[in-house]
């Protein structure tokens, strides 16, 4: 009887044991579960970004927002507007929406010249303007030649400097020849498409204005400093007596250079190729576009005799550092470097690989942001961005190149916009026959919410 009981009371004692023990227990179990539910996936996230592997990041937000702007009834057509947004480090593209309908890009064009321009000649280029002189000064009157060795600098706006070098070196008068050596021998004038009062001849700089104005030009500003000049082929560069530079283009060139080698310099000027791109892409310049892409064709070392511009080295850059397809170039038409042409033909992705191009370049990307593009609330770079985006939270944050042709209703905006959080984005947008004013207002209004 008495084991009984001691058995009983044991039993009784075990039993609360347990009934203590057991929730103790399992509360422990459930704790150690959930720890180690929530440090696996992040070991695993670890593990990915140890392996090179980021985490895809999530713009849904943003692309509902951009949904909602494109599908809200507006008073433009949103069927006739090309629109492309895609984040830089994932390339990621967040929206898009007609991304390849050809259209033309209006002075968006001036990206792929000023892109063009950063590949071939370099982002340190210069244009480089000279005087030499072969031959003696004895007296004021120099026994030779005179050499104007003249790139088609778009920034020089009067010959005064290098004749009044001239000056300073105790000329008075020329027994020889005055010799000109232009890169461009032609007058700039806007492709046959585009409208001629888009590039006027009054406003070109006086290299653009071609070789009859700037021997005029030349001959007045002697004759003002007090240099006169006497033609003597016998003194003055003989090499090239009897050649003509329409017959025998490339006999002259080598003699011309052949001369620059032999004079000593009196007069240098050089202008940085960013000094050309900032006014370019900022104030939407047609003239220094289509000047620029003429000096991309005619650069090589002064060897070649000029031609007539073309916009070749672009259609080159398209297919040889965006590599476009050969059917892509065939439907792309580049008439010319400023977007003045309302034939010129890009899609909205071909805007997207240029400014990718860009960006993957650390010198042009630097230039780009640095100087040469447009970006508002700024108080020197606003350029044609004037009286958009004005509020500050878009300073710093939006750096672009308008585009606009008021004959045919077409507005475009492209490059980059930085988010909230710090991310790049690249994106660009066309609206094809809409008010222009209305295309602006909902540009903006898409670049607002990138950056918000």
């Amino acid at each position: 009887m008495k084991k009984k009981r001691r058995r009983l009371k044991r039993s009784v004692k075990v039993g609360c044991l347990t009934a203590f023990l057991l929730p103790v227990a399992l509360y422990f179990a459930i704790g150690l579960l959930v720890q180690r539910c929530s440090v696996e996936p992040r070991e695993q996230v670890e593990a990915l970004a140890d392996a090179g592997v980021a985490k895809k990041p999530d713009f849904t937000e943003l692309h509902n927002r951009l949904d909602r702007l494109m599908n809200t009834p507006m008073w433009i057509d949103t069927s006739r507007i090309s629109l492309s947004v895609c984040d830089i480090a994932s390339s990621t593209v967040i929206y898009s929406r007609h991304a390849d309908r050809l259209l033309p890009p209006a002075s968006c064009m001036k990206l792929l010249t000023a892109m063009a321009a950063m590949e071939y000649l370099g982002v340190e280029h210069h244009y480089v303007e000279q005087v030499k002189l072969c031959g003696e000064i004895s007296g004021g009157t120099l026994c030779g030649t005179v050499l104007f060795q003249l790139d088609d600098d778009p920034m020089v706006e009067t010959l005064s400097p290098m004749v009044e070098a001239l000056k300073a070196h105790d000329i008075r008068h020329i027994e020889g020849e005055l010799v000109l050596d232009l890169l461009r021998e032609d007058t700039l004038k806007a492709h046959p498409t585009a409208a001629t009062w888009d590039i006027p001849y009054r406003k070109l700089p006086i290299l653009l204005k071609g070789r009859e104005r700037i021997e005029r030009d030349l001959t007045y500003l002697l004759q003002s400093n007090g240099i006169t000049l006497h033609h003597n082929p016998l003194l003055g560069a003989p090499a090239l007596q009897g050649i003509d530079p329409d017959d025998t283009p490339l006999l002259y060139r080598q003699e011309l250079n052949r001369l620059a080698k032999l004079g000593r310099s009196v007069y240098l000027h050089r202008t940085p190729l960013t000094d050309v791109l900032a006014p370019m892409l900022i104030h939407s310049s047609n003239i220094k576009a289509d000047a620029l892409t003429f000096h991309l064709a005619h650069v090589c070392d002064r060897l070649a005799p000029s031609q007539p511009a073309s916009p070749e080295r672009l259609v080159d850059f398209l297919r040889d550092c965006i590599h476009l397809s050969p059917e892509e170039l065939a439907e792309v038409v580049v008439n010319d470097g400023s977007g003045l042409s309302p034939d010129n033909r890009l899609t909205v992705d071909i805007l997207m690989r240029l400014l990718r191009y860009g960006w993957e370049h650390e010198e042009m990307r630097r230039v780009l942001l640095d100087e040469a593009l447009a970006t508002p609330a700024h108080p020197t770079r606003h350029g044609s961005l004037l009286g958009r985006m004005s509020a500050p939270m878009y300073r710093n944050k939006v750096f672009v190149k308008t585009g606009t042709l008021t004959t045919i209703g077409l507005s475009s905006l492209a490059g980059y916009a930085q988010t909230a959080d710090g991310r790049w984005l690249l994106f660009a947008i066309v609206n094809e026959d809409s008010p222009v004013m209305d295309s602006r207002i909902f540009q903006d209004k898409v670049c607002q919410e990138l950056v918000r």
